[in-house]
């Protein structure tokens, strides 16, 4: 019988820790791993919450095993790309981590590193890019896609064929209404609801949404 692969997680901040329980949980494509700890820049991050979990070095120097797969538990997606393609440069494999309350639906593209979160749901025909977090109670609708490296943060609500870009931050509680399109690098604040769509870059809060930046 083949050895579980070994997964790290890259980063110990909150996200961290939280992704830390969830992997316990989890089961990656029928096949369970074991958990090798967590790695972060910060080495006081794990001793200042009382993680139970080991740490393993900072990200900057960390160096892949061939036996290890990696998952990206970073809330910022430009520091989430930076961290990832660190990693993978020195050759390290990510897994895709769904917890196992989260809901996948028929026909759903899931790129390395996705993570959904508990009662994150995915629905028909989605397209989730790599290193994108669907965290907790939040729902992409049938048709919608995703970016590499965006957070789409708590109960937010992406209705139907909803078009994000790549390294979008949506704070919690976000609404977006069917057929807007985000585009990437762009802020949407937590509460936000998002009626027309966002260009690259613009930062909107509000009901409805406006720009801030």
């Amino acid at each position: 019988m083949p050895a579980l692969p070994k997964l790290v997680i890259i980063g110990a901040g909150g996200f961290g820790r939280e992704t830390l329980a969830w992997a316990e949980q989890s089961v990656q494509f029928g096949v369970e791993w074991t958990i090798k700890g967590l790695i972060d820049d910060n080495t006081d991050a794990l001793t200042e919450k009382n993680t139970p979990g080991r740490y393993l070095g900072t990200i900057t120097d960390y160096q892949p095993a061939a036996d290890e797969v990696f998952i990206c538990a970073i809330g910022v997606p430009a520091l989430k790309r930076k961290c990832s393609e660190l990693i993978a440069a020195r050759g390290g494999q990510f897994a895709r981590l769904f917890h196992r309350t989260a809901v996948l639906g028929h026909n759903v593209e899931c790129a390395e590193g996705v993570i959904l979160c508990p009662y994150a749901i995915a629905s028909a025909n989605n397209r989730l890019g790599r290193g994108v977090a669907v965290n907790l109670h939040a729902s992409v609708d049938h048709d919608a896609s995703v970016g590499d490296w965006s957070q789409i943060n708590c109960h937010c609500d992406l209705t139907a064929a909803v078009e994000v870009g790549s390294e979008v931050f949506m704070g919690s509680r976000v609404s977006v209404i069917p057929n807007v399109k985000i585009g990437d690098h762009a802020y949407i604040g937590a509460g936000t609801v998002v009626l027309r769509d966002v260009p690259p870059g613009w930062k909107v809060v509000g009901m409805p949404a406006r720009r801030i930046g």
